[in-house]
């Protein structure tokens, strides 16, 4: 059988088209979503309703990681959290961080919190508190740095901020909002003589 090549270009075409197209989406998808999938098998550590604790080098307490579950499996370099609970305190402030489940890497020095993601950031003396809502945040807790690729709303007092994501420095101290931002701020009364 033979089919003239005019007839192929179609199928060939396509083909390309859907090849693209799957490459395309997955460069294009948030890192924190293309997390490779590991074959973990069975577990070598698990711990329940655990506390750990990080301290820098004078002694000085970083956080504190509680989870409902703590699992390590061999032969990875990532322990899973369920129900994390991460509290850290910074220029007088705290920052709470909690999630469905995380993920640490790199023996804790980054952690990947996923699953209705809220954090709550003290404000200072006669500020309101801030808040923050994603589906997913990656945080260096010894660095006090996160970043969000996933949709983020931020609170504080009546301001609510909408972004496509987010990068924080000194734990929300510093933040530069990515993407798409929608802002409401309400206004302030006007100053009469």
């Amino acid at each position: 059988m033979n089919i003239p090549a005019h007839r192929l270009y179609p199928i060939v075409a396509l083909t390309l088209l859907a090849g693209a197209t799957l490459w395309l989406a997955r460069i294009s998808a948030p890192e924190e979503e293309r997390v490779p999938l590991i074959e973990r098998g069975k577990p070598d550590f698990v711990a329940v309703n655990s506390r750990l604790l990080s301290f820098d080098a004078s002694g000085r307490q970083r956080y504190e990681l509680l989870a409902d579950r703590i699992t390590r499996y061999p032969g990875t370099d990532v322990t899973v959290f369920d129900n994390p609970r991460l509290h850290q305190e910074s220029n007088g402030r705290r920052l709470q961080l909690t999630a469905d489940t995380a993920e640490a890497f790199r023996e804790g020095e980054e952690l990947l919190l996923r699953g209705n993601v809220r954090g709550r950031r003290s404000g200072l003396a006669g500020e309101p508190d801030a808040t923050f809502v994603s589906e997913t945040l990656r945080v260096w807790p010894n660095d006090e740095r996160a970043r969000s690729r996933s949709p983020v709303v931020l609170t504080r007092g009546n301001t609510v901020i909408h972004a496509n994501g987010l990068k924080a420095d000194s734990i929300f101290g510093t933040l530069l909002l990515d993407g798409r931002v929608n802002a409401t701020m309400p206004r302030r009364g006007r100053n009469t003589p």
